[in-house]
C-alpha cells in the first residue's frame, strides 16, 4: 500500500530539493558536459510525460509555492531547458512530434480526432527493432479515445496499459475500476464536475489513475531488472489535464485563497484574435472560482510528483538508476485562467505554448544545469536516437540535445521555435483555420494565412503578452520581418532524408 503524502512531508521535502538546487545547479550544462565519461552503454530510457502542464508549475520554474521535490531533484541533478515550446496546443499532433520529431504539417496530425498512421516511422520501433523492449504505460492518445469500442492500438509498443483519462472510453484502468465496482461512480462524478471547476474526486488514492500506473511502473521496472533488456519505458501522465480534481490528501494541500489571481489586462480581450476572443467566459473573472480551479490544478501536479518519486526509488531499487536516461515533459500548457481563458486551443501564449523539459543522466556522467536556447518537441525522437546509438526517424525535423557523447549541441542550436495550428471551418466558411507562430528572442509572431488577423507580441517590453500589435500601424514592418523569418524557417525545415549517393 504507497505511503499517503502529508503536507510537512511535502514541505520537508520541498526544503531538500531546493537545497539540492541551490548546490548542484550550474549556469549552463554545457560546463559541466566537459566532464562528462563518454557515452552511455545502451542506456535505458524512462520517458515521463504529463498532459496540459504549463511550465511555471515546478519550483524548478519559479513556482514558489509548488509542491514538486522530486520533478526539482530531477532538475537539480539534470539539464533544465528554459524554452521548450510544443508543436501544437493540443493532445494528439503533440504527441505525435514525440514519437516521429515532425511537425504536425508533416506527421499528419493536424488536430485531436485525426490518428497517426498506426505504422509511422516512430523512435521507439526503431530502439525495439535495436533490441530494446519498450512499453507505455499510461496516456499515449495517437488514436481517437471519445466514443472507442476497441482497445487503443498499441502503435507498436510491445507492452501498452492504457489510462487515456476519458471514462467514457474503457481503457484498461477503467476496466480495473468496473472490476472493483468504482466505475459508475467515477463517472457520475465526472458528469456532475465538469471540466472547469476545481473539485475533490471521490476516490481512495490508492485506487487513484496515477497510482495505478504507478504500481504497473514499478512492477515493469522489477521485471528489465530481471531479464536485463534495456528498454524505453513511455510513462503518461494524465494530469493535471481538466476535470481539476484531485484527490485526497493532495486536494487539501493549497488553499484557494493562497492562490494568485491570473494575469490579465483590461482591455487586451478586445486586441484578441476571434478565436481566442471565443473561448474568453466570465468565470475566469471570478476570483473565488479561478483561485480554486488553480489550487486543484497544483493538487495534480504535487500527485504526479509523488509518483515520480515512487518511481525514481524504484530505479534505485532495482540498480537501473546508473543506466538510465530519465526526461520529463508536457504535450501542452494550460491557460488557468490568464488572459480570461482557461484550458487550451487556438491559443498561443506562452502559458500555453511552453512547458518543462528536463533530462536526467545517470550521476557518473556529470552532465547537469540550464539550457536556455530553443527547444521543441520534435527534438524528442532525434535525441533519443542519438543517445541509444540507433537510426530515429528517417524525415524527423528536430535534432538532438545531445550526442552520442553527451557533448552540448552547438549554441544556439536553432534560433526561433515553431508551433503549428490547423482547425475545423472558421465561420462557417467551409476553411480551415490555419496558424504558424514563430519565436523569437525578441517577438512572437502568429500568421494566419488568409485572415484579416493575426498576433505580434513584443516579449522584450511585454513579457506577459498583453498587447497584441498586429494591426498597430507602428509595427506593420516587424510583422513583414517576422513573416520572412517565419517562411525561412519552414523552409529550412523541411523534413529530409540523409543523402547516401550522387545518384
Amino acid at each position: 500500500m504507497p505511503t499517503r503524502v502529508t503536507r510537512r512531508r511535502f514541505l520537508g521535502d520541498v526544503a531538500k530539493g531546493a537545497a539540492a538546487l541551490a548546490l548542484t545547479m550550474l549556469p549552463s550544462w554545457a560546463r559541466a558536459a566537459a566532464g562528462a565519461a563518454g557515452g552511455m552503454d545502451r542506456p535505458n530510457f524512462l520517458f515521463i510525460n504529463t498532459d496540459q502542464q504549463r511550465v511555471d508549475t515546478l519550483r524548478a520554474y519559479g513556482c514558489d509555492f509548488a509542491l514538486t521535490p522530486n520533478i526539482d531533484q530531477l532538475a537539480a541533478e539534470g539539464v533544465r531547458f528554459d524554452r521548450c515550446y510544443i508543436s501544437h496546443p493540443v493532445c494528439m499532433p503533440s504527441r505525435a512530434s514525440w514519437v516521429t520529431g515532425q511537425y504536425p504539417s508533416h506527421h499528419g496530425v493536424w488536430h485531436n480526432g485525426v490518428p497517426l498512421h498506426p505504422h509511422a516511422d516512430m523512435i521507439h520501433t526503431h530502439l525495439q527493432a535495436a533490441g530494446y523492449h519498450t512499453a507505455c504505460i499510461g496516456k499515449l492518445h495517437l488514436d481517437n479515445i471519445v466514443e472507442r469500442k476497441s482497445p487503443h492500438p498499441p502503435y507498436g509498443f510491445d507492452l501498452l496499459l492504457d489510462a487515456q483519462g476519458d471514462p467514457y472510453y474503457k481503457d484498461a484502468y477503467f476496466e480495473w475500476l468496473e472490476a472493483h465496482g468504482l466505475y459508475e461512480e467515477y463517472l457520475a462524478q465526472f458528469r456532475k464536475g465538469g471540466h472547469r471547476k476545481g473539485y475533490t474526486r471521490d476516490i481512495d488514492e490508492d485506487r487513484h489513475m496515477n497510482n495505478w500506473m504507478t504500481g504497473h511502473a514499478e512492477t515493469y521496472l522489477a521485471d528489465r531488472a530481471r531479464d536485463g533488456r534495456p528498454f524505453f519505458l513511455h510513462l503518461g501522465f494524465f494530469d493535471p489535464h481538466h476535470p481539476f480534481d484531485p484527490c485526497e490528501p493532495y486536494a487539501s494541500l493549497f488553499d484557494p485563497a493562497d492562490m494568485p489571481l491570473p494575469r490579465y489586462a483590461e482591455g487586451e480581450v478586445e486586441r484578441m484574435t476571434p478565436p481566442a476572443k471565443a473561448m474568453v467566459r466570465p468565470d475566469t473573472r471570478d476570483p473565488a472560482f479561478i483561485r480554486h480551479t488553480i489550487a486543484a490544478y497544483h493538487a495534480k501536479v504535487a500527485h504526479i510528483d509523488a509518483m515520480v518519486g515512487r518511481v525514481l526509488a524504484a530505479l534505485r531499487r532495482f540498480h537501473l538508476e546508473d543506466n538510465t536516461v530519465i526526461i520529463f515533459t508536457s504535450d501542452h500548457g494550460e491557460m488557468l485562467g490568464d488572459h480570461g481563458l482557461l484550458l487550451k486551443g487556438p491559443l498561443f501564449y506562452d502559458c500555453a505554448l511552453r512547458v518543462p523539459l528536463i533530462y536526467r543522466f545517470p550521476r557518473r556522467c556529470n552532465v547537469r544545469g540550464v539550457d536556455g536556447g530553443f527547444a521543441s518537441h520534435v527534438d524528442l525522437a532525434p535525441t533519443v536516437a542519438a543517445l541509444a546509438g540507433v537510426d530515429g526517424p528517417s524525415r524527423a525535423q528536430g535534432a538532438p540535445l545531445f550526442d552520442r557523447h553527451l557533448r552540448p549541441r552547438p549554441v544556439p542550436a536553432r534560433d526561433a521555435a515553431l508551433t503549428e495550428w490547423c482547425d475545423r471551418a472558421v465561420n462557417g466558411s467551409g476553411r480551415h483555420l490555419v496558424g504558424r507562430c514563430l519565436v523569437t528572442d525578441r517577438w512572437k509572431l502568429v500568421y494566419y494565412p488568409g485572415q484579416p488577423f493575426g498576433e505580434l507580441y513584443d516579449r522584450a517590453n511585454d513579457p506577459d503578452e498583453y498587447r497584441n500589435l498586429w494591426a498597430d500601424p507602428a509595427y506593420q514592418g516587424t510583422v513583414a520581418e517576422m513573416r520572412d523569418r517565419l517562411a525561412a524557417f519552414l523552409m529550412d525545415n523541411e523534413p529530409r532524408p540523409q543523402r547516401t549517393r550522387d545518384f
